[in-house]
């Protein structure tokens, strides 16, 4: 496969993920942090993650955003492959979207959290993380690039990644993930399946690096 984008130890590749993740097989990454579609249409994502469960190393850490509604569909079909580990919220920043058909008002966003197999590999192995998911003052500049981006979240790729471990997000959108990973010095791969986001998320890389 030849990469869309390839450098500073950053790879995006243009295309569908489930027929990318296949031939990543040999990239043994830390971490899988993604954030798929959320409408119904999309529901197909949850089971394409489970094909990067042999590009995860052995209990390695994949978190995945999801719908409020959603969460036992995604709990039930990554379980096939993975383990249940934890439930994350990221604060909705203020807003409280009316989720009319369930009379709720959401304030937040769930952070799924599964590992390939235990034990569980987290170099981090003496600190616990807080499961509410911070999003970096001024870093929500995925979140105008995509019409579903989020801010970025650091927390996860902090604990969970050794110097220069690589995160992979099999929906990149606009690159928030590989941004973030690129800010901290870690390497990354990304997989988006439009041609105008990859694009997107290459101009954003092609940027200085944000101070920590």
């Amino acid at each position: 496969m030849t990469p869309y984008y390839e450098q500073d130890g950053i790879t995006i590749y243009h295309g569908d993920c489930r027929e990318v993740l296949p031939g990543l097989a040999d990239a043994s990454v830390d971490m899988v942090f993604t954030d798929p579609p959320y409408p119904k249409a999309f529901a197909h994502c949850w089971d394409a993650l489970t094909l990067a469960a042999p590009v995860l190393k052995p209990g390695g850490s994949l978190f995945t955003f999801c719908g409020h509604y959603q969460v036992p569909h995604v709990i039930a079909t990554l379980s096939k492959v993975y383990r249940w580990h934890w439930l994350c919220t990221v604060p909705n920043d203020g807003a409280r979207p009316r989720m009319w058909g369930f009379h709720v008002e959401a304030c937040f966003k769930p952070v799924l959290w599964f590992t390939n197999g235990w034990p569980m590999t987290w170099p981090a192995h003496n600190k616990c993380i807080s499961d509410e998911l911070s999003v970096e003052p001024g870093a929500w500049a995925g979140a105008v690039l995509h019409k579903w981006g989020q801010g970025q979240v650091r927390t996860p790729l902090i604990y969970g990644l050794d110097p220069g471990g690589i995160v992979l997000d099999p929906f990149c959108g606009s690159g928030t993930t590989l941004r973030t990973a690129k800010d901290m010095g870690n390497r990354a791969i990304g997989i988006e399946i439009e041609e105008r986001y990859c694009e997107i998320a290459a101009k954003r890389l092609a940027q200085q690096v944000l101070p920590l």
